[in-house]
C-alpha cells in the first residue's frame, strides 16, 4: 500500500509539472540514484559490458550506465506527465518517425495483424502515444507490478490517451490473439525474461534466456512482425518502424521460433550497439553479478 501511495502522490504533484521542468527533476534523480543503488549500477555495467566493444573504457561505460539511469527515471516522469500531454502536440513538435508510412501503416493496412516488437529502449511507450494522430491504436502487454492495484493504476495512466494496457497473462495473451486476428495492432517488447515461453539463445555473443512468445504469437496467427525502437534525444523522441521482420514457416515450429526470434535480436543489436546508453533496463540479462556477491559473501561467512 505505501508503494501504491507514493507513486499516485509523485504522479499527481509532479505530473502536473511543464515537461522541461519535470525532466530537469529526473536527472537530478537520476544522478542520485546512481549514487545510491549499487546493485542495479552492477547489472547495468554488466549488461553494458556486453554490449559495448571490448576494451571499453570505464569512463565511456560509467557513462553510458548514468545514462541508462537517467533514461529509466525520465521513463516514469514521462508517465507521470502523460494524462496532462496533448498527443497531437507531441506528434508534431517531439516525434520524429522513421518508416511510419513506409513499414508501418501497409502492415496496419494489410488487416492481417501487426505485431510491433520492441525493447525497453529509450521510451517505446512514448513514442507508441504519438501514433494515436495517424489513427494507430494498440494493445500493449505489460510487466505486473506489485501491489495490484499499482498495476492498475499504471496501466491506467498509460491506456489514457486510447491505446490498452494490461498486465500479462492468460486472458491478456488471449485477447493479444483475438486482436491479431482481427487485424488490430499488438505491442509486444523482446529484450527481457520476465514471463510466458522462452529459449536460451546467443545475445551479443553470449547465451542467456531470452522471450519467443511474441514470435510464436505472430507464427500462430500470421501477423506481420515490424521490429520497432524508440531512442532520446533531448526532449526529442526517434521513433524507428522498420521493415517487417521475415519469418520461416518450415514445419518445425520450435526452430523456426528459434530462428525468427535470432532475427529480431539480431535488429536489436545493431540498436543497442549504436547506442548502448538507451537501454532502460536496471536488471542483469545474463548473470545477476549482484546476487552472485551477495552468494559469494554468505558462503564466506559461513566458512
Amino acid at each position: 500500500m505505501l508503494k501504491y501511495l507514493l507513486f499516485l502522490a509523485v504522479f499527481k504533484v509532479l505530473g502536473r509539472l511543464p515537461i522541461t521542468v519535470l525532466y530537469r527533476i529526473a536527472a537530478a534523480v537520476a544522478a542520485v540514484a546512481y549514487i545510491a543503488s549499487p546493485r542495479a549500477r552492477a547489472n547495468v555495467w554488466d549488461n553494458l559490458r556486453h554490449a559495448m566493444p571490448r576494451g571499453t573504457s570505464k569512463r565511456e561505460i560509467r557513462r553510458a550506465a548514468r545514462q541508462v539511469f537517467r533514461n529509466v527515471v525520465l521513463y516514469y516522469a514521462d508517465l507521470a506527465h502523460m494524462p496532462h500531454m496533448e498527443v497531437d502536440d507531441f506528434f508534431e513538435r517531439r516525434l520524429i518517425t522513421h518508416g511510419l508510412y513506409e513499414n508501418l501503416i501497409p502492415a496496419v493496412e494489410s488487416e492481417k495483424g501487426v505485431i510491433m516488437l520492441g525493447a525497453h529502449f529509450g521510451n517505446p511507450e512514448l513514442a507508441a502515444q504519438g501514433l494515436i494522430p495517424v489513427g494507430v491504436r494498440v494493445f500493449a502487454l505489460t510487466e505486473p507490478l506489485q501491489p495490484r492495484r499499482l498495476s492498475r493504476m499504471i496501466d491506467g495512466i498509460r491506456s489514457c490517451k486510447g491505446h490498452t494496457f494490461a498486465p500479462v497473462s492468460v486472458g491478456s495473451v488471449k485477447k493479444v490473439i483475438k486482436t491479431l486476428k482481427s487485424g488490430g495492432v499488438v505491442a509486444l517488447v523482446g529484450d527481457r525474461d520476465i514471463e510466458g515461453p522462452r529459449q536460451s539463445l546467443p545475445f551479443l555473443g553470449v547465451e542467456t534466456l531470452m522471450p519467443t512468445g511474441p514470435i510464436e504469437v505472430a507464427l500462430r496467427t500470421g501477423a506481420t512482425v515490424i521490429p520497432s525502437f524508440a531512442t532520446r534525444n533531448g526532449y526529442l523522441i526517434d521513433a524507428y518502424m522498420e521493415e517487417p521482420l521475415e519469418l520461416e514457416v518450415t514445419g518445425d515450429f520450435p526452430q523456426d521460433v528459434r530462428t525468427g526470434t535470432l532475427r529480431f535480436l539480431e535488429r536489436f543489436e545493431r540498436r543497442l550497439r549504436a547506442d548502448p546508453g538507451q537501454w532502460a533496463v536496471l536488471e542483469s540479462i545474463w548473470e545477476k553479478p549482484a546476487a552472485a556477491v551477495k552468494a559469494r559473501a554468505s558462503v564466506a561467512g559461513k566458512s
